[in-house]
């Protein structure tokens, strides 16, 4: 897909936040149909739907709109088509209700969006080298488990304390200290 330009960026009023949700899409005037979509991208403005039937530039409907835990209904009006089944949306309409609601779910996608950047900004930022010898070592394995079950912190440290053992041909073997989780 190619890149926007500038000019195309700049006609956003809001930014526009990547998630997951349904849309139950409702063409005005109603004649009691409405097609399924998926919710692609969100802003205070808009969002982008993809559908199982395509939809005219210009057509307003109904969407009712649920990402995660929340849901408001907003009138749009189709501003684009993106591929086949795709339609990039303005709300021209909105409850204060689903302002507040469209408004809350956006603080938190861009909480997410920014955890996410980080992340991937200190993913890029780690020495490729540096990471092959942990995982080689099996010491990125401890950590991250460590991290996630902080008991574990105990075992290794006990582990690493204890005297290293030797096999039968002498050569060293780190002892194996058996643990019951569920005892």
């Amino acid at each position: 897909m190619p890149e926007r330009t500038d000019a195309e960026k700049d006609r956003r009023r809001s930014p526009r936040f990547s998630c997951g949700g349904q849309a139950r899409i409702t063409p005005l005037p109603s004649n009691g149909i409405f097609l399924p979509g998926r919710v692609l991208d969100l802003s205070l403005h808009g969002c982008r739907v993809d559908t199982n039937m395509p939809m005219d530039c210009g057509v307003r409907a109904e969407f009712i709109v649920r990402v995660n835990t929340a849901s408001f209904r907003a009138v749009g009006e189709v501003r684009a088509i993106r591929g086949r089944f795709g339609a990039g949306v303005e709300f021209v309409h909105l409850s204060a209700r689903g302002k507040d609601m469209l408004g809350d779910l956006i603080t938190q996608l861009e909480r997410v969006q920014a955890v996410m950047d980080r992340l991937r900004a200190a993913r890029c930022e780690m020495d490729a080298e540096f990471l092959r010898k942990q995982l080689e070592a099996g010491e990125l394995q401890a950590a991250l488990l460590s991290m996630r079950f902080p008991f574990l912190k105990a075992i290794e440290s006990s582990e690493r304390e204890a005297a290293v053992g030797k096999d039968s041909t002498g050569e060293e073997k780190p002892l194996v200290v058996p643990v019951n989780l569920f005892g």
